[in-house]
């Protein structure tokens, strides 16, 4: 019979509430019925569209009032805010300054949950002004993650990246790198 070696009971205690954590996690995304994720999909999506009435409302209470109130935003140059007051603080200035009067177009590229209880969302962001129109591409990608609380979802994290694909588009790795992304999917 052949020998294991034994896990050190340390290495153990450090991991085990993490694996616990992950396997509720995936208990729990697997036990959720399609009906219930076709709820709480409508539900995400209402509060992405709550933010950008909030946006174009110029109303930085409101579009914070998407967020818990220990939430995490970070902006799409770094600048990283905590908390609901911060971000809402923030997101005044801007409508009160540069991004007074502009549109920010939200759209979901992905919704994916992690348990019944949290979801991961990519979205597509862009800012227009005016009667300007809506780019092609978008202006950033946003990544958030939603919990389920009391009265519905809350944003707990808000990742805002820019999209620069557009300027690299000529550069030889970027092209290479799209090849082989469609050539695995002819596969």
């Amino acid at each position: 019979m052949a020998e294991y070696p034994s896990i050190p009971n340390v290495q153990m205690t450090k991991h085990f509430p993490s694996l616990v954590l992950l396997i509720s996690l995936s208990v729990g995304a697997m036990a959720q019925t399609p009906r219930l994720q076709t709820d709480d999909e409508a539900a995400i999506r209402s509060v992405i569209a709550g933010l950008t009435e909030a946006w174009a409302a110029g109303d930085g209470d409101a579009w914070a009032g998407a967020f818990s109130e220990d939430a995490d935003f970070t902006v799409w140059f770094g600048l990283f805010l905590s908390g609901r007051d911060d971000i809402a603080w923030g997101h005044n200035l801007i409508f009160n300054d540069f991004y007074a009067g502009t549109t920010f177009h939200l759209d979901v590229r992905k919704i994916r949950f992690l348990g019944p209880d949290y979801a991961v969302v990519h979205l597509e962001g862009s800012v227009t002004s005016g009667d300007e129109l809506k780019p092609s591409e978008p202006d950033a990608v946003p990544l958030i993650v939603l919990m389920r609380v009391d009265k519905g979802w809350k944003i707990i994290v808000f990742q805002n990246t820019p999209y620069v694909v557009e300027q690299f588009r000529e550069n030889g790795d970027l092209r290479r790198f799209k090849k082989q992304v469609t050539d695995r999917g002819k596969k």
